[in-house]
């Protein structure tokens, strides 16, 4: 079996903008650094123009973490980095003797909750929740994004283009035009969103995704007779027949390959079609292969291929039973960035110890609402001129229902966002007590979930106080995850074009304590 380190998590404690540094250096002059704070990594809208986005990166996120330490290398940096007095121009070190002493003994003491890879998200909602020392909260906000941005994006289209393939394989064929060096991300996240695999090597070592390849146009370029590249290809490759059939003239690569397959005695795996009308010569090709008795030798296709594409061949007739998508997937031409976010959402009392914090929080999971003074936590929002920026204040959590309709599959119903300090409304995988779901953009519009109601939380631990509490999984579970979690995602909200929109709900108070904070900070004076 591969070993499931993950080769991309091998990053420096650096891995991240240096305003988190240099905020934490400026945290620790003014003594705030260890105050405990929460923020949440979220979408703002699905991508794609779609109703969904399948999760990935995070297990990335975590291996790195396992290793975070400021070791000899990025100490050295920070001595060495320095800051120009704009008005003397000298030169000045940019942190403290003080502050790298701190950062050189630190350990990691945050706590995350997670949805795993593989889990469905949906805008607003966290995917990850951080809590600890607010300096080391700083410190992830880049390294998390980063690895959550692509992956997820390279996850859910894949998923789509296994949507709009209905049933027949897509492999990523990307590499050679992957924006990264050795073009491990698409080719891990496109795995997990459902392809069938991968043209690149290294991604079936690192990671086990299944790797497949037969020849290219040089192949049959350096012979100066295709019927001659083809038999030698059959003979020295008997096993792995797959054919590249349009280096000169398809039709005539088409039953080139036969012949030589015939000749050989070995049977046809498959063609492979790079060029031209691909609906058309698909079928023309599907009747020259069973008229020769290789009615079971697979038809590829490849050549640009994106969702649109592939839709029109399939809308033809075209006759494919597997597609190679490369550039518009290890790109994400259709839509080159995510546009996920990091944002504070809760600051706790500069006096209060973790145990403290934990104290509380125990209490709330076994159904009690303790009293606290606003000492205890300020909940805080970024406003902004677009209401899709105007964050969601609090410590949140996700609840997300599930019906089971008689004999048929579960199916998603929606979910909310509620507050971490709230009394649990969930026992045992059902409501226990009802929530009022209010949507963001709209009061109106409510939805009231009954008691009894199946339900589970996407969010679960992964780490507490900087151990990881939980086993790393790999891609293959991911994968099953995501593959689970779009079966219960009403078809409506896959489709490719106006799908039905998912709806995310806040809970009714959170919903107020939103509005009222909005309201007080816009009207300063109004009390």
């Amino acid at each position: 079996m591969p070993d499931f380190k993950d080769p991309l998590a091998r990053q420096s404690v650096l891995w991240g903008d240096q305003y988190a540094l240099t905020m934490a250096q400026a945290f620790f002059t003014n003594g705030k650094h260890n105050v405990n704070a929460t923020f949440h990594a979220f979408i703002r809208k699905n991508p794609f123009g779609g109703a969904y986005l399948v999760t990935a990166g995070q297990n990335i996120v975590f291996e790195w973490l396992q290793r975070w330490r400021f070791g000899p290398d990025e100490i050295e940096w920070m001595k060495r980095k320095t800051v120009v007095d704009p008005t003397t121009g000298a030169e000045h070190p940019l942190f403290t003797d003080d502050f790298i002493a701190m950062v050189k003994d630190a350990k990691l003491e945050l706590s995350i909750d997670a949805m795993p890879e593989g889990e469905l998200a949906f805008p607003d909602e966290p995917i990850m929740r951080v809590h600890g020392p607010l300096w080391q909260c700083l410190m992830v906000e880049a390294a998390l994004l980063n690895a959550i941005n692509s992956q997820s994006l390279f996850a859910t289209l894949a998923a789509r283009l296994v949507d709009v393939a209905d049933g027949v394989p897509i492999l990523e064929f990307g590499l050679r035009r992957a924006q990264c060096i050795g073009g491990l991300e698409p080719s891990r996240a496109a795995w997990i969103g459902g392809v069938a695999g991968t043209s690149n090597m290294q991604a079936d070592l690192a990671y086990g995704i299944p790797s497949t390849g037969t020849f290219a146009h040089a192949w049959v370029m350096v012979y100066e007779d295709e019927v001659e590249s083809f038999a030698d290809y059959a003979r020295a490759m008997p096993y792995n027949g797959v054919f590249l059939v349009d280096t000169y003239d398809t039709v005539q690569g088409v039953k080139r390959a036969i012949a030589a397959c015939q000749s050989a005695g070995i049977t046809m795996k498959g063609i492979r079609l790079d060029s031209g009308d691909l609906a058309y010569l698909s079928k023309r090709s599907r009747a020259l292969l069973d008229a020769a008795g290789f009615t079971d030798a697979k038809i590829v296709a490849s050549n640009d291929l994106d969702e649109e594409t592939i839709l029109a061949i399939r809308q033809e007739g075209g006759r494919i039973d597997m597609w190679g998508v490369g550039t518009n997937l290890a790109t994400s031409k259709a839509q080159p960035a995510l546009g996920a976010v990091y944002k504070l959402g809760a600051v706790f009392g500069a006096d209060l110890s973790q145990a403290e914090i934990d104290a509380v929080r125990t209490q709330v999971r076994a159904g009690s609402m303790p009293q606290w003074d606003k000492n205890f936590m300020r909940d805080v929002i970024k406003l902004s001129e677009q209401a899709i920026k105007i964050s969601i204040p609090g410590e949140l959590d996700v609840l997300r229902y599930v019906v089971y309709d008689g004999d048929k599959a579960a199916r998603y119903n929606g979910d909310t966002i509620v507050p971490v300090f709230m009394k649990d409304p969930v026992a045992d995988g059902a409501l226990i007590a009802p929530v009022t779901s209010i949507r963001r953009d709209d009061d109106t519009r409510r939805k009231n979930f009954a008691v009894g109601t199946h339900v589970y939380r996407p969010l679960t631990p992964i780490f507490q106080a900087g151990a990881m509490v939980v086993a790393l999984e790999d891609v293959h579970a991911a994968r099953a995850r995501a593959a689970q979690g779009l079966k219960m995602l009403d078809p409506t909200h896959r489709r490719l074009k106006n799908p039905h929109i998912y709806v995310v709900g806040i809970e009714e108070g959170l919903y107020q304590n939103r509005r009222d904070m909005i309201l007080r900070l816009r009207s300063p004076d109004v009390v």
